[in-house]
């Protein structure tokens, strides 16, 4: 029998899948939402099997793709995402799980002040995105969308980059037909956003960008950039519940 579970991995409470979980809603597959990360002896077998999966999104989170030592959950989520992509599964990597990814590959993710750039944090529109591609080439007409990360992913043989900003080289890329990382944050709501506002971390780190109007700022452009972006997002995600789908055989 074809696998019907969407394996969903979680680094942070707030961080939740968004409007990932909504563009699947209703379509008859089995979602699997997990946090394995800093979870006591946390191993392999905590994981199923690739074999098992019609899907695989990981989610973001503050933590360093390459801090193995001190979140060695990383290392299970990277040994996953190299056997998803290998076996065709569907992927998606978001933020951190893009960085992740990028790492399954063999790319290189280093921190921004080492290539010279401050954190991204902000609402703003994609550059030079690739129309042709199914998940993100609805956003080339997306007026902004959420950017939260201080890391950058390199890009490097193997994985094709869709989209850029001028801070980041790499705001998405795909590897092969079905595995896809976004820098971005799709899935964010402008509800989504006032719970990760609600966090004094999240709060310190917007205002160390964008000064003491942060929170006003960040809540402002979300609502502005919603109606527009909202239609462009399901599309985008759209395509991954088809390839979910198809895997599952429904």
């Amino acid at each position: 029998m074809p696998a019907r579970t969407v394996l969903i991995l979680q680094h942070v409470e707030v961080e939740k899948p968004g409007l990932i979980l909504d563009a699947l809603d209703g379509s008859g597959l089995d979602i699997d939402v997990r946090m394995l990360l800093d979870a006591p002896g946390a191993s392999a077998d905590d994981l199923p099997d690739v074999d098992d999966l019609a899907g695989l999104v990981v989610m973001g989170g503050p933590m360093n793709a390459d801090d193995l030592a001190g979140h060695p959950a990383l290392k299970l989520e990277r040994d996953l995402l190299v056997d998803a992509v290998r076996a065709g599964v569907p992927t998606l990597g978001v933020c951190l799980g893009a960085q992740l990814l990028a790492r399954a590959l063999g790319l290189v993710v280093r921190p921004g002040a080492e290539l010279g750039y401050d954190s991204e944090i902000g609402w703003s529109p994609l550059r030079d995105v690739d129309r042709d591609d199914p998940v993100v080439g609805p956003l080339a007409d997306a007026p902004a969308v959420l950017h939260w990360h201080g890391d950058r992913i390199v890009p490097g043989p193997g994985a094709r980059v869709l989209a850029r900003t001028g801070t980041t080289k790499c705001q998405a890329f795909r590897a092969g037909h079905a595995a896809w990382g976004l820098q971005f944050h799709l899935e964010v709501t402008p509800g989504l956003l006032d719970d990760w506002l609600a966090e004094p971390s999240f709060v310190t780190e917007a205002t160390e960008a964008l000064g003491p109007d942060a929170v006003e700022r960040l809540r402002a452009d979300a609502r502005a950039a919603a109606p527009a972006l909202r239609p462009l997002a399901d599309r985008s995600l759209a395509h991954l519940r088809s390839l979910f789908l198809a895997r599952a055989g429904l």
